[in-house]
């Protein structure tokens, strides 16, 4: 079931303008919110997907769905596309993003061929410290690509989008083995076997993010994981297809990009520091304008606090000293004559 463009969900507060994108899992829509007249973005499960699905396997699925969907409100971040809403429509979970003005890594690159290393390392350092927001969340994202990476409109900002919030879930029974290679997919996301699964962790979007760099700075798609496992196929080097790659840059890639999981970098941070980016007392999240409006508040009452505290220590040390250790050249205070040294009047 596709919704059709003026279709209106959740009790006419949203109305479908067009279908955005179909993943293998879920569909996309451009809305518009008749409240504000602002424009959203509304994903959903795939309902003929789901009708594919055994019973358990679609519990299972809109169940994982729902509780990602979950984290994701309470995910927020400056280079993370915000979810501000979830709803039923029928059986189907829906959930409203912000609408993003701008173009994604992939088609911002075809005309260019590829990015110069700083652009392009800064664009990875945005979305590597998203994902250490996530990985946070204790949940993956799942498939970072260029495509799921949009460059905010007139700014330099890139903004992560596109969960995979199904995968983990369940298997796609209507896409082969071949059909769910994408270049971007490390090997334990290719089964979800309990083994597989256990192999998964935040070195699960590192590959993912190498594999992004790897073609931001090449403008090729490196050799996808299952063909390098099951043909032995080579991981060509970056480096190899543009020579302006700077060495470490080109080593942190095919580190990021081992096909064992225990072999990579195991964190988004290590991955970072090995790009040569600083990541100690940089956490996005911890940042005071990432933070709720309360949290700045107390937080800038805070900082006040303390500077008060600092001044008026000052000044009392300053008096305290003073006393202690009084100022030997000063002219002595000259005291006023009291009544009984004064001569009387007769």
């Amino acid at each position: 079931m596709i919704w059709a463009p003026g279709q209106q969900l959740h009790g006419n507060k949203y109305e479908i303008k067009q279908q955005l994108g179909q993943g293998r899992f879920a569909i996309t829509y451009l809305a518009q919110n008749l409240r504000d007249g602002k424009n959203v973005v509304i994903k959903t499960l795939d309902a003929n997907l789901l009708n594919q699905l055994s019973n358990e396997e679609r519990d299972r699925l809109k169940s994982g769905f729902a509780d990602e969907s979950r984290k994701l409100t309470i995910c927020k971040h400056p280079n993370i596309v915000d979810v501000f809403d979830t709803f039923n429509q029928g059986d189907l979970l829906c959930m409203v993003m912000e609408h993003i003005l701008g173009d994604n890594l992939a088609k911002i690159i075809q005309p260019r061929g590829f990015l110069p290393e700083k652009e392009a390392v800064d664009y990875i350092q945005q979305i590597g410290q998203a994902l250490i927001q996530v990985h946070k969340q204790g949940f993956l994202h799942r498939d970072v690509k260029p495509e799921n990476i949009i460059l905010r409109s007139g700014t330099h900002q890139v903004v992560l989008i596109d969960f995979d919030l199904a995968r983990k879930f369940v298997d796609n029974p209507v896409s082969s083995r071949g059909n769910l290679v994408d270049k971007f997919t490390p090997i334990e996301l290719y089964s979800n076997s309990a083994r597989q699964q256990q192999r998964r962790g935040p070195w699960t979007d590192v590959y993912s993010l190498a594999a992004t760099l790897y073609v931001l700075l090449t403008g090729k798609l490196p050799e996808s994981a299952i063909e390098r496992q099951d043909n032995n196929k080579r991981l060509i080097p970056p480096k190899e297809l543009n020579h302006d790659i700077s060495k470490p840059v080109n080593d942190a890639i095919v580190h990021a990009m081992e096909l064992q999981p225990d072999k990579r970098p195991q964190t988004v941070e290590d991955f970072l520091k090995e790009l040569g980016l600083k990541t100690a007392g940089i956490s996005l999240p911890q940042l005071l304008w990432a933070q709720p409006l309360w949290a700045r508040i107390l937080e800038i009452m805070g900082v006040l606090a303390l500077f008060a505290a600092l001044i008026s220590g000052i000044k009392d040390g300053t008096d305290l000293f003073k006393d202690w250790f009084p100022d030997k050249s000063a002219p002595p205070t000259q005291q006023t004559p009291s009544s009984s040294t004064q001569p009387q009047n007769k």
